[in-house]
């Protein structure tokens, strides 16, 4: 039943024509179910499965095989909410393991022994233990389960590439995506949409889960405390890069966090956060607490580049951006903004574009304008007094400026009005040195950065040539 597509491996190795391929597999010609297949396929085969839908749960069961479907759009695995996940991989799958080309949806996850939660369901469409598969071409929705409902990773590197999770729902963490207990997951070109959880509408990583994210986009996700798009939490540092966080929302805890992204360090599992947050937008998120766009709360050290926060709202602090700490015990969020740029997100109080309390953020070439607060519209730092900020512009806000004391690093402007010339990148109404160097410093794809000056999504040459056409005071 199994069709090899080389033959006399042997002599074909002999030759020097290098190792053939494995046999291909065929759903349903040769095997009536995808299970059937895998059962039967040795490392090195292909299970390639016909458009339709199937309604069953799959095992890789440790074999490096690759199992190919005819496309999202085509071919389906419904779980139809039995007692599992729809694929699961937890022998020790590794990279080899690939699941490419399916829709997965029906999901109702496996019991584990969460560190926190106890005995919990996790990994509605997909469930990855010590395991580091490739998950690639899918969509993975519907899935409902504790955690994870999309998937659920621990203790293993597995690829998520080029797949579209949603509509996913989980009682506790990870509506889209949990990853707990060091996980270490790349995710690359993926969509995360209307997920809804009750910690991290789109995505959960604790305990030590250090996740690679590129190119992918977080949107229109729900979390009921914290974290709209992302929640990380307990000794977790991923690394964020290129991302959209848009639309995402947080209800119904009126102490939440992080409308677009919450990391939080202290509490069960302990220990600091050190994300690092590059190239990133993040626009229209909601939070009915503190950080609209981003909240970095009690001893999380963020480092955040080329960033835009843009018509992001909180109802407490910090429309943009919040960094809170406490003083006793003393754990602060002493975050790293560079070249980022604040405008136009709102706030019921303090810190339209930047908010700090009780911590240490440093603000370096950034520019904060057109935001509203009822106290510091551009920034507010209460019991802050040690945060630096330095060739930075403040412009436009309202009610005011800034508001609490901070360490002046030299290079800023602060004006209640903003330069409206081209080519003035920091707002300080001449175009010189300082508007060159920016450009320099965000050199490459950089979609609404401050030194974009044609919106084109690529910081380069034009942009320079416009500087130089500008040149001198405006």
């Amino acid at each position: 039943m199994r069709k090899h597509l080389a033959i006399g491996l042997g002599s074909v190795v002999a030759l020097g024509f290098g190792v053939a391929h494995g046999g291909v597999l065929m759903v349903p010609s040769d095997f009536l179910t995808i299970q059937d297949a895998i059962d039967a396929a040795s490392n090195g085969d292909e299970v390639h499965v016909a458009a339709g839908s199937y309604q069953e749960r799959i095992d890789f069961l440790g074999k490096s095989i690759l199992v190919i479907g005819q496309g999202a759009v085509t071919t389906t695995i419904d779980a139809a909410f039995a007692n599992g996940p729809v694929v699961r991989f937890a022998t020790e799958e590794g990279s080899s393991s690939v699941i490419d080309g399916f829709t997965l949806r029906g999901g109702a996850g496996e019991l584990f022994n969460d560190p926190i939660f106890g005995n919990i369901r996790c990994g509605g469409g997909v469930f990855i233990r010590s395991s580091s598969p490739t998950v690639r071409n899918c969509t993975i929705e519907e899935n409902a389960c504790w955690g994870g409902g999309g998937l659920f990773a621990t203790a293993g590197t597995p690829s998520v590439i080029n797949c579209v999770i949603r509509n996913n729902i989980t009682e506790g963490h990870g509506g889209g995506m949990y990853c707990l207990d060091h996980a270490a997951p790349n995710i690359d070109g993926c969509l995360f949409y209307s997920n809804d959880a009750a910690w991290g509408g789109g995505m959960t990583c604790t305990v030590n889960s250090d996740a690679h994210i590129t190119n992918t986009e977080f949107i229109s996700n729900i979390t009921h405390n914290v974290g709209g798009g992302m929640f990380i939490r307990s000794s977790s540092s991923p690394i964020i890069s290129e991302c959209l966080f848009l639309n995402n929302t947080q209800v119904g805890n009126p102490i939440g966090v992080g409308g677009g992204i919450c990391a939080y360090g202290v509490g069960n599992g302990g220990g600091p956060c050190y994300p690092q947050i590059t190239h990133c937008l993040f626009q229209g998120n909601i939070v009915t607490g503190d950080g609209g766009g981003l909240g970095c709360a009690y001893d999380v050290h963020a480092v955040v580049s080329d960033c835009v926060f843009s018509e992001n709202s909180s109802g407490r602090d910090g429309g943009g951006v919040a960094c809170m700490g406490a003083h006793d015990p003393d754990v602060a969020s002493n975050g790293i903004f560079t070249n980022c740029l604040f405008e136009g997100n709102t706030t019921s109080g303090r810190g339209g574009g930047f908010f700090s309390r009780a911590s240490e953020p440093t603000l370096e070439q950034c520019i904060s304008r057109d935001n509203q607060a009822d106290e510091g519209g551009g920034a507010s730092f209460f019991e802050s007094e040690l945060t630096s900020m330095s060739n930075t512009t403040v412009c436009g806000n309202h009610l005011d400026q800034v508001s609490g004391m901070f360490v002046d690093g030299g290079g800023n402007t602060i004006n209640d009005d903003c330069s409206a010339c081209e080519g003035d990148i920091n707002g300080d109404g001449v175009v010189g040195v300082d508007d060159l160097l920016a450009i320099i410093a965000a050199f490459g794809p950089c979609s609404g950065c401050p030194a974009d000056v044609n919106q084109d999504g690529v910081v380069g040459v034009d942009d320079i040539l416009i500087v130089l056409g500008a040149w001198g005071d405006c």
